[in-house]
């Protein structure tokens, strides 16, 4: 039966529907709340599920008579709470007969989302409070979230074995999509790892004789202070030259740090190690005594995850006639693949076998493969691969969670290069992979939220405006009023098209996890009234 609390307008929903006043009351305004959840864990999942409350306020909590439901299509009593006290700062684990620390021992029995959304939602003693995480969608069974509202901001659906945990412990907006991320090393009844970037930057030479100075800058990128020491190392050739321990930042903190590079030091490749870094790709920094190098060669496609029994393979694309040298491709482990590629344009595809390719793909021409001496086995949970040629660096990329059988690609869309999971197209242009423009009435249509701009997913705006020509202006605000980046500058627009957002802020950095609003203005190309229209968004 559907519990009567879960009414909209129940009374004992929780307080606060100022949007702007969300992370205030999130830090200020703390209590208990679901932490952590395993709800399909690994094989069958009866006495294997798991559920972390942690007290997030100031003040010692009673549970006894909280309770904690769970959702499909109607809420289940899941567990009800003996006397229990939890202090400030600690957690308690409720799970099944085969979690080995929990605290309490429930046949909890949550839904493992798959088609719609499904929820867990813990409630305190008198009904007067909630705290609920929604995950998966569509929202077909009409869940409320915590302000009593047809919920619109979903957790993802985690893999098996997986949990969902908040991005920070008892970091509360009460937007599932914010709070919650899916980790792949669950830790119930403990804190939850702290996912932040770091970023090398700005690289300068102080040229002072012998022992010249070379300063980097290093950067917390993330939305988040990392609890993390991290660790810099700098190499001149197979050398390591300088290294040192960096301290964690808080969020937006930067420093500088600076060593002794020796004379005629060539390439110095500056590395920063740090747990649960969200980007590899910028922890690594080259800077050479003759400027940055460039080339006309560059990733197109990766494909690191075959069906069983298939290779792996990269494409390469040639953008122009020249003569060309000895290429490398490194990854994140050290590992190299060697090869070389004529002099003209065009998508070639290295790989360990062209032949056992070619069964794989007998359509393509035999004439765009290219062997490689060696090769080093892409890794499925995320790896940083570098292009070198004649040992300078050209092109680098990294991705994280490689789905079965798709390739992550490189296109273009509004003059910039952008990646995204895409059906495999070796030694063909990817152009297929811009965006469609949907059917809508409405002259602005928000596609893509929530966001996650790290897997190389976009927040699109299309439009349909009543003249054949419009100029158009849209710039991300965040929830403090400041501008996060431009889309749209007195940008002339045909009639149809889509407007896209990376997620990166004006910097070329990810933006924070959170809510955006994107602010549209439009005008014909020869005047009149100004259509504006603010639209609202999830990076998550």
């Amino acid at each position: 039966m559907e519990d009567k609390a879960f009414g909209a307008g129940s009374e004992f929903l929780k307080l606060g529907v100022i949007i702007l006043l969300l992370l205030e009351v999130a830090i200020l305004g703390g209590r208990v709340v679901i932490n952590e959840l395993c709800y399909d864990p690994q094989g069958a999942d009866g006495g294997k599920e798991w559920i972390e409350l942690y007290n997030s306020g100031n003040e010692s909590i009673d549970l006894s008579s909280c309770r904690i439901y769970s959702r499909g299509t109607v809420w289940n009593l899941a567990f009800e709470f003996p006397y229990y006290v939890l202090r400030p700062g600690r957690f308690v684990l409720v799970g099944g007969e085969a979690v080995a620390n929990a605290q309490f021992v429930a046949d909890l029995s949550f839904q493992n989302g798959g088609n719609a959304s499904d929820a867990v939602r813990f409630v305190n003693a008198d009904s007067t409070y909630t705290d609920t995480v929604i995950y998966d969608e569509p929202n077909t069974s009409e869940i409320t979230d915590d302000f009593g509202f047809l919920a619109e901001s979903f957790a993802p659906d985690v893999r098996e074995g997986n949990s969902l945990a908040r991005v920070v412990d008892g970091f509360d907006t009460n937007y599932s999509a914010v709070d919650f991320l899916e980790e792949q090393n669950p830790s119930p009844g403990a804190p939850n790892h702290v996912y932040t970037d770091y970023a090398l930057y700005d690289p300068v030479l102080y040229k002072l004789g012998p022992g010249d100075i070379l300063s980097v800058g290093v950067r917390n990128l993330g939305p988040y202070s990392s609890p993390y020491y991290a660790e810099f190392m700098a190499y001149a050739g197979n050398s390591l030259i300088h290294q040192q321990t960096v301290s964690p930042l808080t969020a937006g903190d930067s420093l500088r740090l600076e060593f002794v590079v020796p004379d005629a030091f060539g390439l110095v490749i500056m590395t920063l190690q740090l747990a649960n870094d969200t980007d590899a790709a910028n922890n690594i920094l080259h800077f050479s005594e003759l400027g940055a190098v460039s080339g006309a060669v560059r990733f197109s496609e990766v494909f690191p995850a075959p069906l069983p029994g298939r290779q792996e393979w990269l494409e390469i694309e040639v953008l122009a006639q020249d003569s060309r040298g000895q290429y490398q491709i490194s990854d994140a482990g050290g590992g190299l693949i060697s090869f070389t590629l004529p002099p003209v344009p065009g998508y070639f595809v290295v790989c360990a076998d062209p032949a056992e390719l070619l069964s794989d793909y007998p359509e393509l021409n035999p004439a765009w493969l290219i062997q490689s001496q060696g090769w080093t086995a892409l890794n499925n949970n995320g790896d940083t691969l570098h292009l070198w040629e004649d040992g300078a660096l050209i092109d680098s990329l990294s991705y994280i969670s490689a789905p079965s059988a798709m390739s992550y690609a490189r296109y273009e869309a509004e003059g910039t290069s952008l990646w995204k999971w895409a059906d495999p197209s070796p030694t063909l242009a990817n152009s297929s992979l811009a965006p469609e423009i949907p059917e809508h009435k409405a002259p602005l249509k928000l596609l893509g939220s929530p966001c996650d701009a790290r897997k190389g997913e976009l927040i699109s705006i299309s439009y349909k405006m009543p003249h054949p020509v419009s100029r158009v202006n849209c710039r991300v605000y965040d929830l403090q009023g400041r501008l996060v980046a431009t889309l749209a500058d007195n940008l002339q627009v045909p009639q149809t098209g889509i407007l896209t957002w990376n997620g990166r802020d004006k910097g070329g950095a990810y933006a924070r996890r959170g809510i955006y609003f994107l602010l549209w203005e439009s005008q014909a190309d020869g005047g009149g009234k100004i259509y504006r229209r603010q639209l609202t968004a999830v990076l998550r």
